[in-house]
């Protein structure tokens, strides 16, 4: 590919990730950012072109998760690729903010950038998608059915 690679925060694996960035030789096309605070994120994530989130399934949690950073390219505006996960699916079917992929592999990944990244067509949908998702899925609308949910719940007195 040839598009650079920001990554922004930490984890577990970054010694082993710096040091396959420099066996490698991509440090002209991997930028590590560090941990960054939520607004300064948000304004970072802005200037992105497409977001990437692949986690493993290694259990029922991560199949059925919808992690926050899903919501968090949402709300900036950015297409992203990721995983065709269940809960994923649901809400890219409805909005189609997103190219869900079915495999992780390093080629899966590689084409649908490439493919993305090269069709400017599909990537302002997405785009366009995600600013008309972000005014639907916000915590004053969610909280709204939260309330309407409790509301329903018979309590014993």
């Amino acid at each position: 590919m040839n598009y650079k690679l920001v990554i922004c925060g930490d984890g577990n694996f970054m010694d082993q990730l710096k040091k396959l960035i420099s066996e490698s030789g991509v440090e002209h096309k991997v930028v590590l950012k560090g941990m960054m605070e939520p607004d300064e994120l948000f304004h970072f994530a802005q200037t992105a072109t497409i977001g990437v989130a692949f986690p493993e399934k290694d259990g029922l949690n991560q199949w059925l998760a919808l992690p926050n950073k899903f919501f968090d390219y949402l709300h900036a505006g950015l297409p992203q690729i990721t995983v065709d996960y269940p809960e994923y699916k649901k809400l890219n079917e409805e909005y189609h903010v997103a190219v869900l992929v079915s495999d992780i592999s390093p080629q899966t990944i590689a084409a649908a950038i490439n493919n993305l990244m090269q069709n400017d067509v599909l990537l302002e949908q997405l785009k366009q998608n995600c600013l008309k998702a972000r005014e639907i899925l916000t915590w004053q609308q969610e909280e709204k059915k939260f309330i309407a949910f409790y509301k329903e719940i018979p309590f014993k007195k």
